[in-house]
């Protein structure tokens, strides 16, 4: 009941934000709602993929953890390259925003519905390349929403490439720590849905702010994860 309340809740929260945002622009007043998208995406990504107390606690380590490189990125420049977030995603500590460790769970948790090997370091790989996917269209409308800035340009949209290395190697790391789980076939085709869902929210929004070249991106992502999962399906039928 918990999973299924919490995944619609997030759809609605997921449509009137993009609604919002596509046709008009969300006013001062109602910017925590930014805060709440990332609370709300990490919350249902981690209980779709396993209701268990020890399930939410890596998950809320992996929050701190992430968080807190995000801490030494901010201070340091290492290993993202150097950056600045605004106020956009909720108030800081230590000049990052609280969410920020909210927004890695979510974004690693919804790889896990894809990197589905039960080999634990092929599943890092598999993680720390999907959440580069995501990068690569998350990191363009984060510019182009005025999340964070970055201080020097670089190779991909204004990106430095130290930044997609480092988030591979952070999203392979801290997902080693997640447990293998046999994911039930409904919660898993809603966790890819929810991925396709956030490449479609931040690439739309993007070509929107001026930069339609991302779409090209977008699409072919969401078509790659449609091939991965259709993929998986089939390897997993093929073994019964």
């Amino acid at each position: 009941m918990m999973t299924r309340t919490l995944y619609f809740i997030f759809l609605g929260w997921y449509t009137i934000g993009f609604l919002l945002l596509f046709f008009w622009e969300v006013p001062d007043w109602l910017q925590f709602s930014n805060s709440i998208f990332l609370i709300l995406l990490a919350l249902t990504t981690v209980t779709l993929y396993q209701f268990h107390i020890r399930n939410f606690l890596i998950a809320l380590l992996i929050g701190f953890v992430t968080f807190f490189i995000e801490v030494i990125g901010v201070t340091t420049g290492f290993p993202f390259g150097t950056y600045s977030y605004t106020d956009t995603l909720g108030f800081h500590v230590w000049q990052v925003p609280f969410t920020l460790g909210f927004a890695w769970v979510g974004v690693i948790y919804l790889s896990m519905f894809l990197a589905t090997s039960t080999n634990r370091w092929i599943r890092s790989l598999q993680v720390g390349f999907l959440v580069v996917l995501i990068d690569l269209i998350l990191d363009p409308a984060a510019i182009a929403m005025e999340f964070w800035n970055w201080q020097h340009d670089g190779i991909y949209f204004g990106i430095p490439l130290t930044n997609f290395i480092a988030w591979f190697l952070i999203a392979a790391f801290v997902s080693f720590w997640i447990p293998v789980v046999k994911l039930n076939a409904t919660l898993q085709w809603k966790g890819v849905r929810l991925f396709q869902l956030i490449l479609f929210f931040f690439g739309v929004l993007t070509a929107k702010e001026g930069l339609p070249e991302i779409l090209f991106v977008t699409f072919s992502s969401m078509l790659l994860v449609e091939g991965w999962y259709r993929y998986d399906q089939r390897q997993k039928r093929s073994s019964l």
